[in-house]
């Protein structure tokens, strides 16, 4: 689950996905107004992060706003051999 909620003022997020085995990120969220109170939530999907892997939530430009952002994380054990 990842959620993204906007406090205050109007957003444009972008989250992505750097994946440390790639040489670009994958934009999860892009070009989506927020205005305050809004939010975006994904569910029902699987995203397989691996070491040295992040998730970015950046807010290009300037201005005055507020992001949040909550995602659940499980971690798997995956034995080698």
């Amino acid at each position: 689950m990842l959620m993204i909620n906007n406090v205050l003022g109007n957003a444009s997020p972008d989250v992505t996905w750097e994946d440390i085995s790639s040489a670009h990120g994958v934009h999860l969220v892009g070009g989506k107004n927020l205005v305050a109170g809004d939010s975006i939530l994904f569910t029902g999907a699987t995203l397989v992060l691996e070491s040295g892997d992040k998730l970015n939530i950046t807010i290009p430009g300037s201005g005055s706003c507020h992001l949040d952002g909550l995602c659940t994380v499980s971690e798997t054990f995956l034995p080698v051999g």
